[in-house]
């Protein structure tokens, strides 16, 4: 890949880090605000709504069971405890993205000084880093999410589902953490036999 398009790359993932910081800034502002500001419409929560009787959705001959929805919810007034929750929702999620790209960044910088730069013990390094922030990231936004969003729907949604699955999403930067590990293990025996090459010159 030349160093162009790596440029290129270094950039779009730069800017999708400050981005995301600032979305996060605003996230957390969010939250202060809905623990401890009664503002007159409130501030929306989004939640998924299980087993929702769908009326008026079906087309003529055609029969819905139920259905799964995506709902903002507004709590009518400040709750620390919501806050909480929410805060738990949406943080390690996002604290996860975050360190990834921070990371990625990190990789591309050094890769456009070379081939040599980038076959080295810090990508190494770097991509396995890579690996175990989307592994342990996604695991634990699964499980914080779970416990989050099902307290939450208790007290914003009558419902009384109990069990909330992780989002694709989740599972995808799963995946996506195991691909990194396994491009680290593959750079580092490249870099063996780079180096055993080399001291046999």
């Amino acid at each position: 890949m030349s160093t162009r398009w790596l440029t290129r790359l270094e950039t779009l993932f730069t800017a999708g880090l400050v981005l995301g910081c600032l979305a996060a800034l605003a996230a957390f502002a969010a939250s202060v605000l809905i623990a401890f500001v009664d503002l007159p419409n409130g501030l929306g929560i989004p939640l998924r709504a299980f087993g929702v009787p769908p009326t008026g959705i079906a087309a003529d001959g055609a029969t819905l069971s139920n259905a799964t929805i995506q709902v903002t919810v507004r709590p009518g007034h400040p709750s620390p405890l919501t806050a909480g929750l929410y805060l738990l929702l949406w943080a390690p999620p996002t604290a996860t993205g975050l360190l990834a790209l921070l990371t990625l960044v990190r990789a591309l910088r050094r890769a456009r000084s070379g081939d040599r730069a980038l076959f080295s013990a810090v990508t190494v390094t770097l991509l396995r880093r890579l690996g175990w922030i989307l592994i342990l990231g996604s695991l634990a936004s699964a499980l914080l999410g779970m416990v989050a969003e099902a307290l939450l729907a208790s007290m914003l949604l009558a419902t009384n589902v109990l069990f909330y699955p992780p989002s694709s999403a989740l599972l995808s930067t799963l995946v996506a953490g195991f691909i990194a590990l396994s491009v680290s293990e593959i750079v580092r025996r490249g870099l063996v036999l780079l180096e055993e090459v080399e001291g046999t010159v």
